[in-house]
């Protein structure tokens, strides 16, 4: 309970880390950020990105792995091709633009207390990555 009271805060902290974020990686070109529309706002749970690919989703895994940054793959299968809806029937090709997020997709470190100087790091390595 005692979460709830600093929530807000936190939730404030998270939007301004996301919108550190959006700046740095204008210039990973390899590299799609989320936008959430200007009438709305996310807690960002995750900060996930698009690669340009799987291969270049890879790559920068490894490079950001290799500097002791961890990142993540939540969602590794569209839903249509996990097990839990298989008896709907759908197979691989069924959704393409659902399956290409799933291969291009990763999360990057974010909490409300990421400081500015990692979020930095993080670009930089990504930047240097493509």
């Amino acid at each position: 309970l005692s979460k709830f009271a600093i929530f807000p805060d936190e939730v404030i902290l998270r939007q301004e880390a996301a919108e550190r974020y959006n700046k740095f990686l204008q210039e990973v070109v390899e590299v799609k950020a989320p936008q959430t529309p200007a009438a709305y706002k996310s807690v960002w749970a995750q900060y996930s990105v698009l690669a340009k690919d799987s291969d270049r989703r890879t790559a920068l895994q490894k490079r950001l792995q290799e500097n002791k940054i961890p990142t993540a793959i939540y969602y590794p299968k569209p839903l249509h091709l996990q097990t839990a809806f298989a008896f709907l029937g759908y197979a691989p090709g069924a959704f393409p633009v659902s399956e290409n997020a799933a291969s291009r997709i990763f999360s990057l470190p974010m909490h409300p207390y990421l400081q500015k100087e990692d979020q930095t790091k993080i670009a930089e390595i990504m930047k240097s990555a493509c």
